[in-house]
């Protein structure tokens, strides 16, 4: 019958002074750390050798008589609902249902310092963790070794530990914080997670070791090690590996040699890392010793283990003197851990299946379990015995560090678009802007979202301006489609399209007090306003170059135009109710013009008044297009108090003398939001869908790249969205533009151009890293979980994350022709109220799921094979 112990007695830790613990084995000293990984999937080739060297570096700074116990948990969690999110509105409250009490795996990373007795290689299993046979009394009597008496081998190994603590913050990929009390006695502390094998609050639950096993409370575990080279089926290690789903061609995904033991095993458990460096000389006669007694024993023949392991000492001991290289003492476990009987085997698989594709053959350890669990207790490294670990070079054992921690991303707040982590699932908050800019990854808001056909760019589009839109934003479409038709509907936005009957006007001559200064007493229109209006009228005339190729030059035309709109504008402040059109500006260059070039000795020659007057003539009165820069509308007029207006730019996009007039006239709207005071604090968004080529001019090249600047200085975003990404970084004026002034890319599914990949890489400014994870989107979507991958780089960096959401927000959103018929039926039959048709969408689809006929949000699903 196994005995009984109170915790108390159990615990192998004696006390505490910060920040050292004091083990009840030997009176072992230790000082713990709590680390945060790099995000999974974020790290390149380089990366991985920078880790390597910053644990060779640990291991160079702590010296001979120290153990470094590096703990990996990965317990579940599931997740709680946003309150505050719940009272935002329906579609809100859908999503945060539909995530409710999601299970995922969440990981903490620990690492342990030990300083160990001089003897600590000659450890025993008979000898490890002999607290536990002892009585409390003892250990006020107990033998500690000499060296922790020592006030300055303390002193020293605290300032080693400080400098390993320096060195993992200064790396830039990891961080350090040495652990106080708090964080491991606390409630919801590390003991109590440990101990309970879950992030819980202290409830305490028992261990049990009786019967070969290992339980903790109603959970069951088992260990997996390693603990000889023979384990081994590959010959040698690099500094990482390269992950085959994500891999494709020459463009070799880069992953930790561990990868696989972390979040890649769905089930909870623990990953157990140990370095023990020893007296050099002390571990190479020890090595000699054993060689000795296998060779006193060895047959020398073919499958005889005694010889193998004798030549592989040998080889090993050759290896580190020719080479130079450190000997330490590495081991490795994992202890898996399930729930139920049920689940046991389906975790031991897994676990085993994960050792396998590190080309490592993993024992099953029962014998050992009491040592490795106790031993595993954070600062009770020292209760592993020596008989656990392998001799290793320290080069070899850095790179059998796992480095890949979950994504750091909120759970909960106010702020951010709710996308999910694409490792694990777990619901995260994704701060496309304000994280980004509080950190300095990114020095405007500009945005460019791409993808192949069908990627879904524009329901991530819908995604994101509704997220913005519940912050307060104000949002500008310009598209030629209707994909934003549900989103404007359900929020009430003005949507204007243009056609024969309802043509698009404006008038732009009509002016706002902020297009107004006053000097001296007299009224003046601002820079901006007569800037605007140049560069306007100048459109007309039908330029689209700084140079002309009829002998005129622009410089004289633009001055022309300059001091027409001053002189027009001075007329019309002097009088009380001024009718500003473009009418009443034509009539005044009509009456002026001739008396201008006069006046200023212009030669008809150098510029023909007649033909300038012709141009404009078409936009005035009875012209042809007199409609559109003298509109009395007042839906046009009062645009800019609007929060959200869409454009709809069909039929327009292929005239390409009208075309970027009415994008100029556009951004108006969009100036008046960016330069209104009282909107300061507020994002400004300008999207242009597919319809980029409205810039692929240089007047309006070098306007757009302009506004770029000002949206930085006023809260501004413009957004662009192209699916085909060749064609419009390749245009001849803008695509530079977007690109330099986008310092956020959100990159979909692209697999389309793989082959290709190399030039859009080049136009875009992408790194090896963001190639690498742009290519992998979409590459190991989970069963039965309908999501969109997709790149979002801030500048150099990337992430990828999935974009999930309820049945009824996926009604919302849906761009897919087939499924918006269905959707607009519902609406019809249900009162054109979107809470109703959402409702009936998510019943219908549900409906089709259950009777086995179709699919959850449109892919093959079933109950029974559920990966949540």
């Amino acid at each position: 019958m196994e005995k009984r112990l109170n915790l108390l007695d159990a615990f192998p830790i004696y006390g505490y002074e910060a920040p050292i613990l004091v083990s009840k084995e030997r009176g072992c000293l230790s000082i713990p750390l709590q680390l945060e990984l790099p995000e999974t999937y974020t790290l390149d080739s380089k990366d991985y050798l920078n880790l390597n060297r910053m644990v060779s570096g640990i291991l160079e700074i702590l010296g001979e008589n120290c153990l470094l116990h590096k703990q990996d948990l990965f317990f579940g969690e599931t997740y709680s609902m946003d309150r505050q999110r719940l009272e935002r509105d329906f579609f809100e409250t859908e999503d945060e249902c539909y995530f409710k009490d999601r299970p995922f795996l969440e990981h903490r990373c620990y690492l342990a310092i030990h300083k160990v007795p001089k003897n600590y290689i000659g450890r025993t299993p008979i000898g490890a963790n002999s607290f536990l046979k002892k009585e409390r009394r003892f250990y006020g009597q107990s033998y500690v070794p000499e060296e922790y008496l020592d006030g300055d081998t303390m002193a020293d190994f605290e300032a080693r530990v400080g400098a390993v603590n320096d060195l993992i913050n200064d790396s830039g990929l990891m961080s350090s914080k040495i652990l106080d009390s708090e964080g491991l006695f606390g409630r919801s502390g590390y003991y109590d997670s440990y101990l309970e094998a879950g992030y819980g609050e202290g409830t305490g639950r028992d261990i049990d070791f009786s019967d070969h096993g290992l339980r903790v409370g109603d959970k069951q575990g088992q260990y997996f090690t390693l603990e000889n080279l023979d384990q081994f089926s590959k010959e040698d290690m690099a500094f990482h590996e390269y992950f085959g789903k994500y891999s494709t061609g020459d463009n070799l995904f880069p992953i930790g040699n561990l990868f696989s033991l972390g979040f890649r095993i769905p089930q909870e458990h623990i990953v157990n890392q140990y370095i023990y460096i020893p007296e050099k000389e002390k571990a190479m006669a020890k090595l000699r010793s054993k060689a000795k007694r296998l060779d006193k024993y060895a047959r020398n023949r073919k499958g005889d283990k005694n010889s193998t392991y004798r030549d592989q000492i040998y080889e090993f001991q050759q290896h580190i003197l020719n080479e130079h290289k450190e000997l330490v003492y590495y081991h490795l476990n994992v202890l898996g851990i399930s729930n139920s009987k049920k689940s046991f085997r389906s975790m031991c698989n897994s676990v085993r299946s994960a050792f396998r594709k590190l080309g490592i053959h993993a024992k099953e350890n029962t014998v050992d379990r009491k040592n490795l669990f106790f031993g595993g207790i954070l600062g009770n490294g020292i209760g592993l015995s020596m008989e656990l670990f392998s001799p290793f070079s320290s080069e070899m054992a850095a790179s059998l560090w796992y480095f890949e921690g979950g994504y750091r991303n909120r759970m909960h707040g106010p702020h951010g678009l709710r996308m999910v982590d694409r490792a694990t699932g777990k619901p995260l908050l994704v701060s496309l802007y304000r994280d980004p800019e509080a950190k300095d990854w990114i020095f405007n808001r500009g945005m460019l979202i791409a993808s192949g056909s069908g990627g879904g760019k524009t329901f991530f589009a819908n995604a994101y301006l509704f997220s913005e839109y519940r912050e307060g934003a104000e949002i500008l479409i310009l598209e030629n489609g209707n994909s934003y038709d549900k989103l404007l509907d359900h929020l009430d936005g003005v949507v204007i399209e243009n056609d024969d009957k309802n043509p698009f006007t404006f008038n732009p001559f009509m002016l706002d007090p902020g297009d107004m200064v006053e000097k001296d007493g007299q009224k003046m229109l601002t820079e901006h306003k007569l800037t605007q209006l140049i560069a306007l009228v100048y459109l007309l005339l039908g330029r689209k170059d700084t140079t002309t190729d009829d002998g005129h030059d622009s410089a004289v035309i633009q001055t022309i135009i300059e001091l027409l709109v001053q002189g027009y504008y001075r007329d019309q402040f002097l009088k009380d109710n001024p009718d500003n059109s473009f009418n009443t500006f034509y009539g005044y260059s009509e009456r002026h013009l001739e008396r201008l070039m006069d006046s200023k000795g212009i030669r008809k020659e150098v510029f023909d008044p007649n033909l300038f007057l012709l141009l404009l003539g078409k936009y005035a009165h009875d012209g042809p297009r007199a409609y559109l820069l003298n509109s009395r509308d007042k839906r046009i007029a009062q645009l800019g108090r609007e929060r959200l207006v869409y454009f709809k730019l069909e039929n327009l996009i292929e005239n390409e003398q009208l075309f970027p007039i009415l994008a100029f006239l556009m951004i108006d709207v969009f100036d008046k939001k960016l330069k209104d005071p009282k909107k300061l604090s507020l994002n400004k968004i300008l999207v242009v869908d597919e319809a980029w080529n409205l810039f692929d001019n240089p007047i309006m090249a070098n306007y757009f790249d302009a506004k770029s600047r000002m949206a930085r200085k006023y809260g501004g975003q413009p957004i662009f969205i192209s699916q085909k990404v060749s064609d419009f970084v390749k245009s001849k004026y803008i695509g530079n533009t977007i690109v330099v002034n986008s310092h956020i890319k959100v990159l979909l599914d692209l697999g389309e151009f793989g082959n290709s990949f190399g030039e859009i890489q080049r136009l875009l400014g992408l790194n090896e890293k963001q190639k690498q994870l742009i290519l992998s989107i979409n590459k190991d979507l989970p069963i039965g979980r309908k999501l969109r991958e997709m790149a979002i780089c801030w500048k150099d960096r990337v992430k990828v994350f999935g974009l999930e959401t309820s049945l009824p927000t996926k009604c919302l959103f849906e761009t897919n022709p087939n499924e918006k018929a269905k959707i607009n039926r519902l609406h019809e039959k249900h009162g054109r109220v979107w809470q109703r048709t959402a409702n009936a969408y998510k019943q219908l689809q549900n409906e089709l799921v259950e009777s086995g006929s179709g699919n959850l949000n449109g892919i093959d699903y079933n109950p029974k094979n559920k990966k949540r």
